[in-house]
C-alpha cells in the first residue's frame, strides 16, 4: 500500500497553513509522499512540499464576473478551479505507483497519532469518508455535517443541523444505499477521503451544470460518478475531523489579505470605471 497524501490550498487559508504544515510534515514522517496543488492569485512557494502552481484563477474569476453580470446569472469560477487543482492531483498521483490519494482539506485537521488514516484503510471501501461540520447561512450559524441527502422525490440538499447531530456516532454508512431521516445519504465533501486506484483510474473529476441550471461543487458530481459506477463508498460517522473553517475564518482572512493588499476587487474596478470617465470628459 502506498498514499499520497494530495491537499488543494490556496492564500485564504493561511490562517491555518503553520498547523496545516506541521500536519503535513508527520504525515509524510510516516512515509506518505505529499503533493499541493496551489491555486493563489500569487505564486506561493509551500517547502519542504512539491507544490504544483494553478495561475488560472484570476483570468476565471474575471470571466465569470463578466458573464454573470451579463446574464444576471449567479455561477461560481471556484467549482472551475477546484475541478481542475483536483484533476491536477489525479494526474500526478496516476503518474506513480500509488495504491490510494488521501484528499485532505487545507483547513481540515486529524487526530495527532492518525489512527483516524488507519481506520479509512480499514475500512477496505473504495472511496472512504470522514465528514466535517460546517456553518451555512441558511442555518443561521447552527452547526451542520457536510453530507446531502435525497428524499421520496429524488430533491437534494444538505442535511440540516437537527440530522447532522441524530447521524453522529451512528457507524459506517452506505452512500446511496443507507437512509437517514427517511432520507437516503448520497454525498458528503471529500475534504478527508480515501480513494482507491482503480476509482480514480476511471473517473476524472467534473463541473457540469445539472438540469436546473446549478453547477454543483465537484465533491458532489464526483459521489455521483462513484455510485454510477457501482464502487463501494462509505461514511464513517464515528469520527470527525476539525474544521479550522468553522466560523467561515476563509472569509475573515480574504478580508485581511485585501487590507494588506491595499485595495479589493470592488475598489480596483471602480477606480478603473471612474478613470474611464474622466478621459471622456477629456
Amino acid at each position: 500500500m502506498k498514499i499520497l497524501i494530495g491537499t488543494v490550498t490556496a492564500a485564504n487559508k493561511d490562517y491555518c497553513w503553520l498547523d496545516f504544515k506541521k500536519q503535513l510534515t508527520a504525515l509524510q514522517e510516516l512515509g506518505h509522499d505529499v503533493l499541493i496543488v496551489d491555486n493563489s492569485d500569487k505564486i506561493v512557494n509551500r517547502p519542504p512540499f512539491k507544490t504544483i502552481h494553478y495561475t488560472k484563477g484570476v483570468e476565471l474569476r474575471n470571466k465569470f464576473f463578466k458573464i454573470n453580470k451579463q446574464n444576471k446569472s449567479k455561477d461560481n469560477y471556484l467549482t472551475i478551479v477546484t475541478k481542475d487543482c483536483m484533476n491536477i492531483l489525479r494526474d500526478e498521483f496516476l503518474k506513480g505507483d500509488y495504491t490510494h490519494l488521501f484528499v485532505l482539506e487545507s483547513d481540515v485537521f486529524l487526530d495527532k497519532d492518525f489512527k483516524s488514516l488507519d481506520r479509512l484503510v480499514e475500512l477496505n471501501a473504495d472511496v472512504a469518508n470522514f465528514t466535517y461540520p460546517m456553518k451555512l447561512k441558511r442555518n443561521n450559524g447552527a452547526l451542520s455535517l457536510c453530507v446531502q441527502s435525497t428524499n421520496t422525490l429524488g430533491e437534494a440538499r444538505m442535511i440540516t443541523p437537527e440530522e447532522s447531530k441524530t447521524l453522529l456516532n451512528q457507524g459506517v454508512k452506505v452512500l446511496n444505499i443507507d437512509v437517514h431521516n427517511d432520507k437516503t445519504l448520497t454525498h458528503c465533501g471529500y475534504g478527508c477521503t480515501l480513494i482507491k486506484r482503480k476509482v480514480l483510474e476511471k473517473i476524472e473529476f467534473k463541473a457540469i451544470k445539472t438540469s436546473n441550471g446549478m453547477t454543483p461543487f465537484p465533491d458532489s458530481m464526483f459521489h455521483t460518478e462513484v455510485n454510477q459506477n457501482n464502487f463501494h463508498n462509505v461514511l464513517d460517522t464515528d469520527y470527525i475531523p476539525y474544521h479550522c473553517n468553522i466560523n467561515n475564518e476563509t472569509e475573515d482572512y480574504i478580508k485581511i489579505i485585501q487590507i494588506q493588499n491595499g485595495t479589493t476587487r470592488k475598489q480596483r474596478r471602480d477606480a478603473k470605471r471612474n478613470n474611464k470617465k474622466s478621459q471622456k470628459r477629456r
